[in-house]
């Protein structure tokens, strides 16, 4: 099947740099020692808080550039614009949650920035649908079934976890549970399409997305279940799955770039 560019996208596909992979479980690498190494500073703008945030702008400057490449697209430009939107509301969300600890000087949890951090979920699950539903126009009872089935098992972890221990805050439970469920949803219409291109020319950039998605729900849900308990710090490794997360993504929107 071809979308408007006149390009077929279900061709043989090809193959990743895994030197570019290795180059990303390097930057992982230093990037946790860094934050292990550098002084946990209350109130102070780490340089690793500045790294973190350039990883997800640049994701949204990649987005914006697949996007603007087929901006004639039947379903790539839309798709794109959707995925750009989403790492642009997370990039605001960081930034004002470190506005709020460096220069109000206030607990950024709860705040004004979760807005923008769950307004990235119902942008990612757009940009997924589009493509899949152009690409697939039927799906299966028992791919809707494990397509639901991911997100319910997903939350029911969230609480099962947080429900097995003492001490928790059934406040940060609820409030964090529309960010699970949402970002699990997200990670499941990924999977889905990684299925419907696995034999494709985007295979490997459906697989790229799977994988980077993955790790930002699995981020999420540590990161809330952390916070029901008061647990999350700065050097916690659940910053490392959102560190790579969109750097990983932006590896799937350069193969998109040069493949089609």
């Amino acid at each position: 099947m071809s979308d408007s560019t006149g390009q077929n996208t279900m061709e043989p596909k090809k193959g990743l740099n895994y030197k570019v992979l290795l180059l990303i479980a390097a930057l992982a690498v230093i990037y946790q020692t860094f934050n292990y190494m550098l002084p946990e500073t209350e109130g102070e703008l780490s340089p690793i808080d500045i790294v973190f945030t350039m990883s997800i702008v640049t994701c949204a400057i990649a987005s914006f550039i697949v996007s603007k490449r087929y901006d004639h697209s039947a379903v790539f430009g839309q798709a794109y614009l959707a995925l750009g939107i989403a790492f642009t509301a997370y990039a605001i969300g960081d930034i004002i949650y470190n506005f709020q600890t460096t220069v109000l000087k206030i607990d950024p949890y709860p705040s004004i920035a979760d807005i923008f951090f769950f307004a990235q979920y119902p942008f990612i699950i757009f940009h997924l649908i589009r493509n899949i539903k152009f690409f697939r126009r039927k799906i299966s009872k028992v791919t809707i079934i494990w397509l639901a089935a991911i997100p319910v098992v997903l939350v029911l972890l969230y609480s099962y976890f947080t429900f097995q221990q003492e001490g928790y805050s059934l406040f940060d439970y609820y409030y964090g549970l529309p960010f699970v469920a949402a970002s699990a949803t997200s990670l499941s219409f990924a999977v889905l399409g990684m299925q419907v291109f696995r034999q494709s020319l985007l295979a490997n950039v459906w697989s790229l997305l799977a994988v980077g998605i993955f790790l930002n729900t699995l981020g999420d849900m540590n990161y809330y279940y952390l916070e029901i308990f008061g647990l999350y710090t700065r050097t916690h490794f659940v910053n490392v799955l959102w560190f790579v997360a969109p750097l990983i993504i932006t590896y799937s929107l350069y193969r998109h770039y040069k493949i089609i």
